[in-house]
Parts: structure tokens; C-alpha cells; sequence
């Protein structure tokens, strides 16, 4: 199996600087790596690969987020040169996106609902079922938790004008990366660490990766333990799901016990600096 980075924008046939370290890793594991050109796929031009007669028969993917129909475009690029990414369409579709994700994190995760689209009247008359207690908006995939209090936390009894002020920095935060649709969740307290400049609570929160539904990979550091001793809760959520590489970040709720707060593509999650690369890709490794 070969694992597909994206090439870097400046140089062909070299590695994006973010994923140099993990690019290392990677060969120093004994896996073969191939390169593709993200900035091909997001201006629509298509997959595009560094060495197109040299892909392997497998490949997994660790790149930068894109949308279902751009990871569908490069599976079926994959597709006609002979090979196969690891995580098909509909596995990347259900762990990217919360709405499709929902089914198989609900009860372990906060209540939420959603809608398609940006009408803010729709995403009003959706804000009140949770309008008696804190909430939080997002799209499908992300937040703009960095402007927390203008952009993302509804306190409880949010009036209609406050409302709609917070949803168009929102919307304006988000700007061209908007995800698909609006999805409001229910706010949970989780154990806070602090509070950074913009306001936003700093909790104790933690990201898994998951391969064929048993963990891949821990971040190493100070209080993971209690995420371990709740491991066969983690992994029977992700034996739900199709994609056999995923992550799950989870968080410790302020009133004890741990909660999910989302799923994600295995191949488009960042690695977390708690996980050190060569493990991790020793890990995958061994597991293919």
C-alpha cells in the first residue's frame, strides 16, 4: 500500500512542506508514498499526480480536507490508472460530513440538527429547539470556534437580532469554505484548561484514529488514560461506520465522562503533534 500526499504548490515531484515530516515517516516505515496536486483539484482541473505510471494498487490518503465531490473526482482518477483508494467515496462522504456521521455518533455526542443551505430564516426556526439552552452553529464539516463569541456559542435565549448577528459572521467566517449547510448543536460544558485571547475554552480534548474499527493511533500526553480506560466504547462507534480509516475526537464533559465532539476522514484529519509520525505510520503499517 502507498500512501498519496499532495505535491507541493511551489515544486513538482516534492512534497507539500506541511506533510514532509509525515512523508518521511512514511518511507522510513517501508511504505511507498505518490504525490497529487490538491490546488488541481480545488480549481476543478482534476486529479493530477507527480508520476502518474507509478501509482500503486492501494492507496490511502493523507492530504488536505476537500469536498465529497472533489474526493469523488480523485477516486475516479485513481480508479483509471489502475488503482484503488483505501476509503471509497461513500466511506469519506459519511465521516466528513456530521449530518451522515450523526446516526452512527448519536447517543456519544451532543444533540444536534441541520439543515442544507444558508437561509437564516430556516436556520432560525431550526435554533429553537435548542433555544432554551447554550448552543453552537457550524456547517457540516467546521465551526469558526476561532471567533467564538461572535461567530459560533448562542447563549441560551438568543433573541431573533442577536441571532442573526451571529449568523452572518459565522456565515462570513466561513466564507468559500462553507460546508454544504447549516447544523446546530447542543452545547455541553467540557473540562476546561483555560481560556485563549478570543475567548475560546481551551478543553481536554483528544484525537483517535481508527483503522477496520480498532485504534491506530493515541496522542502521548498527560491524561489520556481516562480515554483509554472508555477504548471498546470508542471502537464500537467506529465499527459503525463504512470507512475503514477514520478519526474521533473526544472530549471530558465538565460533569464526568467522556463525549464525542465529531468524526472525520482518516485521510484528511490533521495528526495532532502529540502523535509522533513514525509511529504512527509504523502502526499503519503493521495494519496493512
Amino acid at each position: 500500500m502507498d500512501i498519496l500526499f499532495p505535491n507541493s504548490p511551489e515544486k513538482y515531484g516534492v512534497v507539500d512542506p506541511s506533510f514532509s515530516a509525515e512523508e518521511a515517516a512514511a518511507r522510513s516505515s517501508g511504505l511507498g508514498v505518490r504525490l497529487y496536486s490538491h490546488e488541481a483539484i480545488e480549481s476543478g482541473a482534476g486529479a493530477l499526480f507527480s508520476s502518474d505510471a507509478k501509482l500503486g494498487p492501494v492507496l490511502l490518503l493523507r492530504g488536505w480536507m476537500m469536498s465529497a465531490e472533489q474526493y469523488n473526482d480523485l477516486a475516479q482518477a485513481v480508479g483509471r490508472l489502475g488503482s484503488t483508494l483505501v476509503v471509497d467515496p461513500a466511506g469519506y462522504s459519511e465521516a466528513h460530513y456530521l449530518p451522515y456521521a450523526y446516526q452512527s455518533l448519536w447517543p456519544d455526542t451532543a444533540e444536534s440538527v441541520w439543515m442544507e443551505g444558508d437561509e437564516i430564516e430556516e436556520a432560525w426556526l431550526l435554533y429553537q429547539r435548542f433555544r432554551d439552552g447554550d448552543a453552537i452553529i457550524k456547517d457540516w464539516v467546521k465551526s469558526a470556534k476561532h471567533r467564538w463569541r461572535e461567530a459560533c456559542f448562542l447563549p441560551a435565549r438568543t433573541d431573533r437580532d442577536r441571532f442573526a448577528e451571529i449568523f452572518r459572521a459565522f456565515r462570513q467566517a466561513r466564507g468559500h469554505h462553507f460546508n454544504r449547510g447549516v447544523v446546530l448543536r447542543r452545547f455541553l460544558p467540557l473540562k476546561s484548561v483555560g481560556i485563549d485571547m478570543r475567548g475560546f475554552p481551551l478543553v481536554e480534548e483528544f484525537r483517535l484514529f481508527f483503522f477496520q474499527g480498532t485504534l491506530l493511533a493515541l496522542p502521548e500526553v498527560e491524561g489520556v488514560d481516562g480515554v483509554l480506560a472508555e477504548l471498546p466504547r470508542w471502537e464500537a462507534v467506529a465499527r459503525k461506520f463504512k470507512s475503514p480509516f477514520l478519526t474521533i475526537d473526544v472530549a471530558r464533559l465538565d460533569s464526568g465522562g467522556w463525549i464525542i465532539v465529531e468524526a472525520g476522514d482518516g485521510g484528511v484529519s490533521g495528526l495532532p503533534l502529540s502523535i509522533d509520525p513514525e509511529s504512527f505510520y509504523a502502526a499503519i503499517r503493521k495494519r496493512t
